[in-house]
């Protein structure tokens, strides 16, 4: 514990199980340069790194990582969440990570005032971070901001200094995650949901308002990032989007998230949908895919679990919080294993962090 409160927490999460080629050296390679644009800056932050059931086989990332070394504004910890926390989790043989709960570790246990949950292989432009600098963000609002993913057909841009990278990132954009409309047939507010989990900063207080992103019983993890940004909207905090230039790129790789996920239709489904629309409205037909929930949905290489359909998990619960229904919950109190005594290290302490003695 310290006394002093930083005005950032950036969260984000780790396993080193090969889940790309040079997994290692991507995540040293975006903390450590995350932490030179915290600390150029001169925003008093840390890094929060959940380090969510690491193989036995393997070495912990924080042991790799130990030599992230920073005196200034930046502190960097490691949360370390052991294998018994996820092997009861429905397909946890087949994905050793769930994002949700080791974010909400995080979440839980970080001490800044403005929280951001950030997948730790993306980068934020220097626009970005210099709005954060300011130190003019409002506890009311919740700050969004679009991704691009680029291709690198090498690994050689983990060599290139900041100014270079940022160039060669806007040269190489493969998609923009564009805000787009929600449907008019959802009944839902209009927010900016579109790749929502890779920038959604708030006060750490709505964090805890809202209990983080919602319980998952499997290691799917849909939707939660879009339901959070609805409960917050529902507690009275306002979407404000950055101008174009304050971005966040990801160097996309073969496990992109939404380069996985499919629909699951049956051949009934398809005849139903198609009947309906065509001779019904569409609004009944959204309608019948919350009652039978369908078309479910799958991820590539966790083909063995079968997730709930969009209207089912997401748009029940955005009409609910349209109306701002604060009854809804979706976690629990003790989330974020904020009950569990978990193994905590730091590796890099900055100048406001000074421990409490005892």
């Amino acid at each position: 514990m310290t006394k002093s409160v930083p005005y950032l927490s950036v969260i984000g999460w780790v396993r080193n199980d090969g889940y790309t080629d040079g997994y290692v050296e991507r995540i040293r390679h975006a903390i450590r340069f995350l932490a030179g644009q915290l600390d150029s800056h001169g925003i008093p932050s840390e890094i929060v790194v959940v380090e969510w059931n690491p193989p036995a086989d393997r070495p912990l990332v924080a042991d790799l990582l130990s030599d992230l070394i920073n005196a200034g504004c930046v502190s960097i910890r490691f949360i370390i969440v052991d294998r018994r926390y996820h092997e009861h989790l429905l397909g946890s043989q087949l994905k050793g990570m769930h994002v949700l709960n080791a974010a909400n570790a995080g979440l839980r246990r970080a001490r800044g005032r403005f929280l951001v949950p950030k997948a730790l292989d993306t980068y934020f432009t220097d626009e970005l971070i210099a709005h954060i600098a300011r130190q003019q963000l409002r506890d009311e609002e919740v700050y969004r901001c679009d991704r691009y993913d680029v291709r690198f057909e090498t690994e050689d841009w983990l060599k290139w200094d900041r100014p270079e990278l940022f160039k060669r990132m806007s040269a190489n954009i493969v998609e923009h995650h564009v805000r787009i409309q929600q449907s008019p047939y959802w009944g839902v507010r209009d927010l900016h949901t579109n790749a929502c989990g890779d920038f959604t900063l708030m006060a750490a207080r709505h964090w805890h308002e809202i209990r983080g992103f919602q319980d998952d019983p499997t290691v799917l993890c849909l939707d939660a990032d879009s339901i959070a940004l609805h409960a917050a909207a529902a507690h009275g905090v306002r979407e404000v989007c950055w101008p174009g230039d304050c971005r966040i790129y990801k160097v996309v790789h073969e496990n992109t998230f939404a380069h996985r996920v499919s629909q699951d239709w049956s051949g009934w489904q398809k005849r139903l949908e198609r009947f309906v629309i065509g001779n019904l409205s569409t609004g009944f037909a959204v309608k019948l895919r919350i009652w039978f929930d369908y078309p479910r949905r799958r991820i590539r290489g966790i083909d063995g679990v079968v997730g709930p359909s969009i209207e089912r998990n997401f748009v029940v619960k955005a009409q609910r919080y349209a109306m701002n229904d604060t009854s809804l919950v979706t976690n629990t109190e003790d989330w974020g294993l904020v009950r569990e005594p978990l193994v905590e290290r730091t590796v890099a302490r900055a100048s406001w962090d000074t421990p409490q003695k005892a």
